[in-house]
């Protein structure tokens, strides 16, 4: 059971601001990336009808065409259990994820250290008959991003990438010398109230990163919501590849083996280091997903905002790496102001690295081109909720009618504040993630430590 904690707000005295502000001089360099030109990139993909290189449409529901399954269905009596299945020789660079998903269909990615024959495996785990469907895939890409439809509303499903062996035995690929096995989730559901998990600032692969995971896989989440920064010293790794593998996909496993993670970029998803052939590697491991509200059918085609729906609540998902020297700000400000005019929804979040507001010591100013362009819009638009990660702790804030969590404490690297911002509601300088229940005609928040003590709660009012 979640405990209460008693004070949100810190104070300091001047002798505790000088020790803290000499304290905090080495976390202070190398928290900026530099600008540089980020090339166009889109995952090459050959697999014909049952993959496609084109990222599927999500808006209220997922393409829903993409692909059924061509090969015959196996009873779940007659087949092994599919977390059993053996290891493959051939390994994942990254592990079946689960990269979305709607009342009929799910998106999955994956990519093996070298093209193979095989079959996504899928059944479902609370049909009285349960079958297991196969759905080739193609052996001449081992990366591969597509969409399994039709599936059923409120439903739970498992699958498993099986790989056939020369004896036509079904094999799973291998993830850091062991099995990353099956990934069981549920199609989205009518029910009140939502469930979303919000975490961000994780990226250095830590224990108490892990520890935060396991207790928001115990959450009973629908989806999870990343605020940036997944990664970070990606060149302390061979490759970026390999950072994503024991920073991002180990420590998170217990969540990617159930539901999906929507992310933003965080400035460290730009670093250098975090490139390959001068494209982040993040657009590998979380493609752009498009959504069918666009000013310009094709913008670019490495954006990174995009928009889902779930029980009529929008989440919009935007890159604020354009205000520091990234590419895209005009085409996503007008599929911003697109977003936000449409009002077929209860309301609408906003979740950007970058927080308008914060009252951490570490780069405050980065807030203030982000708040000059977008605070406006957001009261404007009735935005009730913003969410935002790179100031490393908890915060709430209230302005002008929008209240703004900075939820950047993924990890044990903490920035405290020396002055409390004004509009600052609560305040901890503490590893945690955010939890929201969310209705149709209410939102609570519930700030979690990595020890399960309740930080902070609040409703948000609507507008």
């Amino acid at each position: 059971m979640h405990k209460p904690s008693a004070n949100f707000q810190l104070s300091f005295s001047t002798a505790g601001k000088i020790f803290m502000l000499a304290f905090l001089v080495g976390l202070l360099a190398g928290c900026q990336v530099a600008p540089a030109p980020v090339s166009t990139w889109r995952p090459t993909n050959t697999s014909g009808q049952l993959s496609s290189s084109t990222p599927p449409t999500l808006y209220a529901q997922l393409d829903s065409s993409v692909f059924t399954p061509t090969a015959p269905l196996f009873t779940a009596t007659s087949f092994p259990p599919l977390a059993d299945l053996p290891l493959s020789e051939i390994s994942y660079v990254i592990p079946l994820t689960l990269q979305a998903v709607s009342e009929d269909s799910a998106v999955f990615l994956f990519e093996l250290d070298r093209p193979a024959a095989g079959s996504l495996l899928l059944r479902s785990t609370d049909q009285a008959e349960e079958f297991v469907q196969a759905f080739p895939i193609s052996s001449s890409t081992p990366y591969q991003f597509f969409t399994v439809a039709p599936l059923e509303a409120d439903r739970e499903y498992e699958a498993i990438l099986a790989l056939q062996a020369d004896d036509g035995a079904f094999k799973q690929p291998a993830f850091l010398g062991g099995a990353w096995g099956s990934v069981r989730f549920r199609t989205q559901q009518a029910t009140e109230p939502l469930r979303v998990g919000v975490i961000g600032d994780s990226g250095f692969g830590e224990s108490v990163t892990a520890k935060l995971v396991e207790q928001m896989a115990g959450e009973k989440l629908d989806f999870v919501i990343h605020t940036g920064d997944v990664v970070y010293n990606a060149g302390e790794n061979a490759s970026p590849a390999e950072a994503f593998a024991l920073k991002y996909f180990r420590p998170f496993a217990p969540l990617l083996h159930q539901l999906p993670i929507y992310a933003v970029p965080g400035n460290h998803e730009y670093a250098q280091d975090a490139r390959i052939d001068g494209v982040p590697y993040y657009y590998h491991v979380f493609p752009p997903l498009l959504d069918s509200v666009q000013v310009d059918p094709s913008p670019s085609e490495r954006r990174q905002y995009y928009a889902i729906v779930y029980q009529n609540i929008q989440f919009i998902f935007l890159d604020s790496q354009v205000f520091f020297g990234e590419e895209g700000r005009k085409e996503q400000d007008l599929w911003l102001t697109q977003r936000l005019q449409d009002d077929q929804f209860a309301y609408s979040i906003v979740i950007t690295h970058i927080p308008l507001f914060t009252s951490s010591v570490i780069h405050p100013k980065d807030s203030q081109p982000v708040r000059q362009a977008w605070h406006d819009k957001f009261a404007g638009a009735g935005v009730p909720l913003v969410l935002s990660g790179h100031s490393h702790n908890y915060e709430r804030l209230v302005v002008d009618g929008v209240t703004y969590v900075v939820t950047g404490g993924g990890s044990s690297q903490l920035y405290p504040a020396l002055n409390i911002d004004p509009n600052s509601q609560a305040f901890s300088w503490s590893s945690h993630f955010v939890l929201l229940e969310l209705f149709e005609d209410q939102i609570k928040i519930l700030a979690i430590d990595k020890n399960g003590k309740i930080l902070d709660q609040a409703k948000v009012p609507l507008p």
